[in-house]
Parts: C-alpha cells; structure tokens; sequence
C-alpha cells in the first residue's frame, strides 16, 4: 500500500474514531452556563453576550433549521461535535507534516509509519483530553474556535511546504502561488472573528513558519542544530514576533473594536465603512497593476479579513428587530463599540494600573505599578489578596499555579474530582496522599481521573525530542504552547473567586502540547527500533508489539479514564431545572434570576421549547446595565408585555452603585387586595394576614465600616434599584405582575424582603403577608401543587454522569421539597406530606445525587415529624459517609460545630428507632475515628435514650433537643440559605 493511501485509510479512521466518541457522548439537549444561550441564539438568530459570535451562530441556524423542534437543541450541539472531529483530523495531519520534516520517508516504509503512528497517538490523546472533550459535547463556541486554530496551523505547514518547494525554482510575478493559502488563512481568520478571539493567538506560530521559509539563514545552525549563540538569529526571530503582535493588534482590538467606533464618529458610519472597502479593493488592484508583490498579499489579506469579519453586520442587523434576546442593544454605533469592547465587563489593566498595598491591607487607587496582578477593589477579592506576600506571589501561586498549571496537568497528569478547586493528580497515593473529596456516588467516582502522568512524560519526551531534531519547527509550536497558555493569563488577570473552572480557555495550550506527544510517541518508537537493530529482520515486528503498548497507555487508557465522566448523553438537567423554575410562577410573572444557570437555561426553555414565554426573566447582573433596564421598560418579549418600571430614562442612564445606610423601606397595599373576591396570594390561609403596608428595613450589601461612627456603610447596585422600583410598580399595580426571586438569588440580591418571600417551589414570591420562616413561608394552596409539576428525567439513574455543579443544584431541590411537606405534615396532611417526600425520593435517590448537611436533615425531619423513625434513620443512615469525611477532615484541619451538631442528629435518629444496636456501632465507630476507645455497647445507649425519654413513648416522641434542625447551629445563615 502507497504512503497518500495508508495516510487516506487512517485519516478515515482517526475521524471515525472522534465522531463516533463525540456522537457516543453529546449532550441530548441544552447544558449549564452559557451552553442553552447559544443555543437560543442560534435557533433565533438573536444576539448573544458581548461580543458576540455571529458566525458561530449562522452555522447553528443552519443546523437547526432543517430538523423537528425537539432535536433543535441536539443539533446545534453537533455542531461541536463535527467541528471537534474535523479538529482531531487536523491534529493528526498537523503532526504528520511536522514529522516528515526531520524523518523522510523510504521505501521501506518503516518512516511512513512512524509519521502515521505519531499522528495518530497525539490526536487520539488531544480527542480524549479533559477540557477538550468537555467543549466537544456541548453548545459552545470553544470547539469552533480549536478547528479554525488547527486549520490556520496546518494550511501554514502547508503552505510551508509548497513555497518551499516553489523557492527552489522561480517566481512569478505575484509572487508565490502557495500565498493563496496565506490569503485563505487571512479569510479564515477573519471568520474566527465571529466565533472567538482565542484562534488569533494561531498568528505567532503562522509568524515563525513563514520567517523560517522565507527569511532563514543557514549559518543559524550548526551540524544540524540552533546555533544558540547566533545574535543575529535572535534579532530576526524577535522581529518577526514583533510583526506578529504588530498584526495581531491591527486586527484586534484595531479592526474588531476600533474600526466600527471610528466609522461611528464620522456621523454616517456605513458611508465611511464603504469608502473603507473601496479603499482596500483599489489598493489590491493598484499594487497588482503596478507588480508590486508584498503590498499586494498585504492589501489581499487585509481584505479577507474584514469579509470574514463582516459576518458581525448579523449581530446589528437582528439588533434593530429587537429579538427577546438582545444583550446590549447594540443598534446604534455607540453601542455597538460598547458591545464589541465588553465595556459590561469593566476594564482590566494589564502593563500598568492601580493595586493593593500590602502596606496598608487594601485596595490603593494611587498605588499605580507595572505588572498588576491584585486590582480588584472588590471586598472578597481584597480579603484574598491579603493572604499573599506580593503581586510575584499571587501571579506564580494563584493565576499560574492555580488557573494555568492544575488545568495543564488535569489533562495530562490526572484530575482528583470535578468538584471546584480540585487539585491535579498522578495515580501514585504515595505523592498526593490521602483523597481530599469524598466519592461515594457513580458520578463522583467517575469523576476521578489518572493518568499516573505517562501522557505528561512522553508530551516532554516529545518537545526534547522535537528540538533536537528540528528546532525551528519546536520552537514555533513551542510559542504557540506559552502564547496560548501563559499568554492567556497575563492578558486576563484573572480576579480570586472566579464563578467556575477556567479550563476551557487554554485548550489550544493543550492542543500544542498533544503535538509533542505525538511527536514523543514517534521518537520512543524510534528509541526501541535502535534498541533492537541487533534482532535484524525481527526488530520490524517488534515495533509491531511496541506500538499497540504506546497507544493503550496513553491515548487508550485515557479513553477509558475520561469516558464516564464526559458521556452527558441521557442528561436533561438543564432544561428540566428551567422548566421547574418557570412553572414555579403565576401566570404574567415577573422572574429575578442571578448568573448564567437560572437565566440561560431559562432562556433556552423559552425561546426553544416554548414553555411559560409569558414570564419576564430578569437577570440582577444585567440589571447593572442602562441598556438592560431600558428594555424590560419598553420592550414586549413574546407573550411578556414591557415592565411596570417608573424610573425616567435620564436617572436609568446614571444607575450605578450608591452608598446607603440602613432604612426602612414600604410599600402601599391596594386595600382591594383585603376583599373576599380577592384570591391574589391567601387561597386557604387566613386573609387577616396580610398587612396594610409592607415595611421592612433595606440594609443594602456589605461594604465598609464609617471609621467615625462604626456604623456600616452599605452599597446599593444598580440592580437593587431597579428591582426595587419593579417591585413597586408590581404593587402598585395591585399585583398584576407577580414578583417572584429565583432560589439561587442571593440573600444580598433579595433587598431584605425574606419576611415578605412565599416559597413556591423554584421560586420565592414577594407577598405582603409577613411571616419569620428562614426558608419562606408555604401556602399550601399553591406550593404543593406547583411542586407536583417537576420535571426529574434520568436523575434517578445511576449510569448517568452528573458533574459537582448539577449535584449541588439538584440537591437544592430536596430543601424545597422538605419545607413543603414539612409544612403539610404540621398542617396535618400527612399522608400528602410523606407521598411528596417519597416521590421526591424516588426520583433523586441520594445513591445518585448525594446530599450535603441540609438536605439529609431536612429531609430526615419529614419523616421524623410523621413519627416514622425508622424512615428518618435511614435516610440518615446514607448521610454517615459525609460525617466520616468530614470528621478525618477535621482531625486534620480542626474543629467544625455543623460536624458536631450532624453528630448529634444522626446519634439522635438512632436513639428515637430505637436502634440500639446501630446506636452502639455508629457510637464506636465515631470514637475509633478521633483516636478514642470504641467499647460502648447497645444496652448503655438504651440507658442513654430512657436517660431523655420515657420508655413508654421511645419509639413515638421526637422532641429531643438535639435531633431536629431546629438546633441554633443548623439556623446559621449559611444553613437557612441551604437552597442557594
């Protein structure tokens, strides 16, 4: 077989091998964060967050045109999913080229294979990397913008190729035939444009390539290799990184932002885009005319750039129809440069700007200094601040270390969990000692990932491997590793806390590094040929045996490791959490929601299924913005007419944080809402409960201290004030409107109106009846039946893979479930009470979604105060890993009063079934844990359970002091926000 049909043969096998992985594993429908906006957005043409991917969204519409409404959001998911495979593709292609570049071919076909072998390890290794596979399965511009990086990087080692071909016999008078492929790569930058910015970072690579062709000089290297001493040399690569990052900023911010603000300001700005374009094509065709090659590829290029990035005109042109979702209004051409800068996001100084000063402990606004890393003036990013000596510090520990390296090494070392902040891990429990999460689920064991760093090693292997051999080639993927990576830290600056793992930024870091063990698994191939050069003809079919063991141990096993934890396939979390929250609500209602995973899954619900288009969403981060609180003020969004919103749109445009003092805020009650007819909020509670006013006092969110007084000082957002005005428009208008907060909205974001929320499932409701519940007050005319609504697909199925952030969300929905029928029991429903419980129980087992402290009491005391003990005990029961956990944790870490009280609780439980076998053990295990004598038997906790009850009603009181959540230390606010 020729070498173009083996290389045929296995390109069909290396793309078969990703589709048929990726198609195995895609999401069957929108997924959390920004997964169900782009999904919206694609299906409607919409405009999505700055700034935006217009192009990205053409290609989903495309997808999701020509299928039934069901399959709509699957089909924009595949759109990742060919885009990953045509990657991986790429990938295999990449480092066959950059093989044959230092091991020529022979007719003995040995070379053909090492170049085949190569490739094929290093893109099966990329395809099953953590944060690459992640972006495969998903609505997500990340997998569009990898192909066009590994599209750019392969037509350059193509064109390499070609032009050095072309080199060694003539020119023609445009130059260089192979340029049409620069001027194709000009295009396609100019698309990644409308897709993500990362792929740009492709141009130091396309840079290097095209120096080392037309401007490399031989005496750069000596027998074979770099020359390091050769100043010269060094002066001319550093040049061509200059013109590189030259380019790099004409395009952006120089072409992407720049451009539109400044054909904004000529007062016609599509007038002066056309003379612009006029401008370019008279260039192309003077400097073709005139034979003046160089200028000619530039002007060309340049103008394959702005068609490519025409695609944005999408984005303003579905501005100006007003879709439902339209983030930043960008119609005019100020909001169109707003839109393009992010200007939502705020500013952050990269080379020189204002920092905190260890000096004083704070933020300093006058402390400007190169090389800024603290710059947040953020309280909970100053408190983290504190704890580092320097800016040095916290760039190597905090940005480098811990949002460059651990994500580095997740995907070719090992990952301990999926929970945040999980560290990296090779296998060995020798280096990394004792599991720090505790993994009692399928779906967190799966999540725990080892690789015992063999595609680390042979990754190195390779780049030694790779410089030896051919540094011109090393050094280039070399810049495209750094420039990808840490390049992509020092230009985020990235703030403490961020909302998730950060992962999936630095995948084409990953992708370079995947070259190198591709590149390694050929050189220790290489390796064991020399070492068996002694067997004669034999060495070949050993090579045979060798090559199988490399790919099982890296790309293989790292296939087997990741599968179970990125197979989304029979995950509808996302959708069924929208569709809860929004059949939470009264019909016309008015939703506050806080980030991305109670507003875009909302979205996706909306705009794509269809269901409860007549509630107005209203997200609080958006709320900070003028263009925001302007459209909820004007616009009407499918069935949802515009907000009952006062403010003038003078005052919206100068909304902005403001300092406050505590208060006391009220607000009218239309005395029509007292009147029998009236059936608003009471249903079948009394109507005497509702106040004439509503009074409460706003404290605003923590800020700072008045250094004269002592007495805080508070902030008010934006976003606080614009709810507050919705609020009182919604009253004012007798309710019309309900008002509801979403679960997840914060204590800070609810405007201190907690004595005035009725929980009504996923939502809480602003209702003027005043009450003292922590979790809010239940109406048992309208929660329980709301509740009854819920949609819990596959939640109760064990083979399907739930990642720390939708095990926490679902978990939340066990504390909804237990306040209500906790309610119905006291209400002396308890047959309604429990059938809730129980239906709640079978749809998310704690064997399939763990719970945390919370959940297992709150849950427990349903039962409890139904007297079925022995249905609390065993709930409790599953809860004694998670207390074992924490209790090693503690022995290590120090003390915890929420262990002790769960302690308590469990102990209790025990005590009340009158299990005082199990009492015994779980006591004797609990002391053998922190080092003590475990000898207590069965008859000394019967003494102890008769010490607090009466031995008639043992097994029916349950008024123990420690046994329910009603302990102070279970009311503390981080546990009564326990549905955060």
């Amino acid at each position: 077989m020729n070498s173009k049909r083996a290389g045929l043969f296995v390109s069909i096998g290396v793309f078969t091998y990703a589709t048929i992985l990726y198609v195995l594993t895609v999401a069957p429908t929108a997924s959390f964060w920004d997964a169900g906006e782009f999904i919206a957005i694609a299906h409607g043409l919409q405009v999505s967050h700055p700034p935006g991917a217009p192009f990205y969204m053409l290609v989903g519409r495309l997808f999701s045109m020509f299928v039934p409404e069901d399959l709509i959001s699957l089909s924009v998911n595949m759109v990742s999913v060919l885009c990953s495979s045509f990657t991986i593709l790429l990938t295999y292609w990449i480092i066959v080229r950059l093989l044959r570049e230092f091991i020529p071919s022979n007719t003995e076909g040995t070379a053909t294979f090492m170049h085949h072998f190569g490739g094929v390890v290093g893109a099966c290794t990329f395809a099953v990397t953590d944060s690459f596979w992640f972006n495969a399965v998903e609505a997500e511009v990340y997998a569009m913008s990898m192909l066009f990086t590994a599209l750019v990087v392969w037509l350059i080692m193509k064109w390499s190729e070609m032009a050095r071909e072309e080199l060694a016999n003539s020119r023609d008078r445009l130059g260089l035939g192979a340029n049409r492929i620069l001027i194709l790569v000009a295009y396609l930058f100019g698309l990644a444009i409308g897709v993500h910015l990362l792929s740009l970072l492709a141009l130091f690579f396309i840079a290097l390539i095209f120096f080392f062709v037309e401007y490399d000089r031989e005496d750069w290297t000596v027998s074979g290799r770099p020359d390091w001493k050769s100043a010269a040399r060094w002066r001319a690569i550093l040049l061509s990184l200059v013109v590189a990052t030259v380019v790099f900023l004409g395009i952006y911010p120089g072409i992407v932002q720049k451009l539109p603000g400044l054909a904004g300001q000529t007062g016609q700005p599509l007038l002066a885009l056309l003379l612009l374009g006029g401008a370019v094509v008279f260039a192309v065709w003077y400097t073709q005319t005139r034979e003046k090659q160089t200028a000619n590829l530039v002007s060309v290029c340049l103008l394959m750039v702005l068609i490519g990035y025409s695609s944005y005109a999408v984005i303003f042109i579905r501005s100006a129809a007003d879709p439902p979702i339209d983030e930043n209004d960008p119609e005019t051409p100020a909001a169109i440069v707003s839109y393009l800068e992010r200007e939502q996001y705020g500013e952050t100084p990269i080379l020189q700007g204002p920092n905190f000063n260890n000096r004083t402990g704070n933020f300093d606004p006058d402390n400007i200094k190169l090389f800024p890393r603290r710059h947040s003036v953020a309280p909970q990013h100053v408190s983290i601040y504190r704890q580092y000596d320097s800016d040095t510090q916290f760039f190597w520990q905090y940005q480098l270390g811990h949002m460059y390296l651990r994500y580095f090494l997740w995907n070719f070392s090992g990952r301990e969990s999926d929970v945040e902040g999980a560290r990296a891990i090779t296998g060995f429990s020798v280096i990394e000692g004792p599991k720090e999460t505790l993994q009692q689920t399928p779906s967190e064991r799966a999540s725990r990932n080892r690789y015992f760093a063999l595609p680390l090693l042979l990754g190195f292997f390779g780049m030694f491997y790779h410089f030896r051999r051919d540094w011109r080639r090393a050094f280039s993927v070399l810049v495209l590793f750094l420039v990808t990576g840490v390049g992509i830290i020092l230009y985020l600056n990235q703030t403490p806390l961020q909302p998730r793992e950060r992962d999936y930024s630095y995948v084409a870091s990953f992708f370079a590094f995947s070259l190198w063990i591709g590149i390694g698994a050929t050189g220790l191939l290489q390796l064991v040929r020399d070492a068996l050069e002694n067997f004669g003809e034999k060495s070949r079919y050993l090579l045979w045996v060798a090559a199988p063991l490399i790919f099982l141990g890296v790309p293989g096993w790292m296939a087997i490791e990741n599968y179970d934890d990125h197979d989304r396939s029979g995950r509808y979390v996302a959708p069924d959490y929208a569709y809860n929250m929004l059949m939470s609500v009264a019909p016309n209602a008015i939703l506050f929601t806080n980030g991305d995973n109670d507003t875009f899954p909302l979205w996706y619900a909306q705009e794509v299924e269809g269901v409860r288009r007549d509630v107005r969403v209203a997200n609080l981060s958006l709320l900070n913005t003028p263009w925001y609180v302007r459209q909820l003020k004007h616009q009407y969004s499918r069935e949802s007419t515009p907000l009952p919103i006062n403010l003038p749109d003078e005052q919206i445009d100068d909304l902005g944080p403001t300092l406050l003092r505590p208060r006391t805020m009220t607000l009218p009650v239309n005395p029509a809402l007292l009147s029998e007819e009236s059936e608003v909020f009471v249903g079948q509670m009394d109507r005497d409960m509702i106040d004439t006013t509503m009074s409460w006092t706003l404290t605003g969110r923590p800020y700072t201290t008045d250094p004269d007084t002592g007495e805080p000082v508070n902030l008010l957002y934006g976003a606080d004030i614009a709810a507050l005005d919705i609020i009182r428009g919604a009253a004012t208008g007798s309710w019309e409107r309900p008002v509801y907060f979403a679960v997840t909205v914060s204590p800070d974001g609810r405007l201190d109106l907690e004595n005035y929320l009725q929980l009504e499932g996923q939502a809480m409701r602003v209702v003027p009846i005043r009450h003292d519940d922590p979790l809010g007050r239940v109406e048992l005319g309208i929660t329980p039946e709301r509740l009854k609504t819920f949609r819990f697909r596959n939640l109760n199925n064990s083979e399907v893979y739930y990642d720390a952030n939708i095990r926490r969300m679902v978990d939340n929905y066990r504390n909804i479930f237990a306040q209500t029928a906790a309610t119905l029991v006291q209400g002396g429903q308890v047959d309604e009470g429990l059938g809730l419980m129980d239906h709640l129980l079978e749809q998310i087992p704690f064997t399939t979604i763990p719970g945390d402290y919370v959940s297992f009491i709150y849950t427990a005391r349903v039962y409890q105060e139904a007297g079925d003990y022995a249905k609390a005990l065993e709930i409790l029961k599953q809860s004694e890993p998670l207390l074992m956990h924490r209790l090693d944790l503690n022995n290590a870490q120090g003390f915890d009063d929420y262990v002790f009280t769960f302690l308590q609780t469990i102990r209790a439980a025990y005590l009340q079934a009158g299990d005082f076998e199990g009492a015994a053990a779980f006591e004797n295990k609990i002391r053998e844990s922190v080092g003590e004598e475990g000898n207590v038997t069965a008859e000394e906790m019967r003494a102890a359970a008769l010490g607090i009850f009466d031995e008639d009603s043992l097994d029916e009181t349950h008024n123990m002091d420690q046994s329910t959540p009603q302990d102070s230390a279970l009311l503390d606010p981080e546990y009564e926000n326990g549905v955060q």
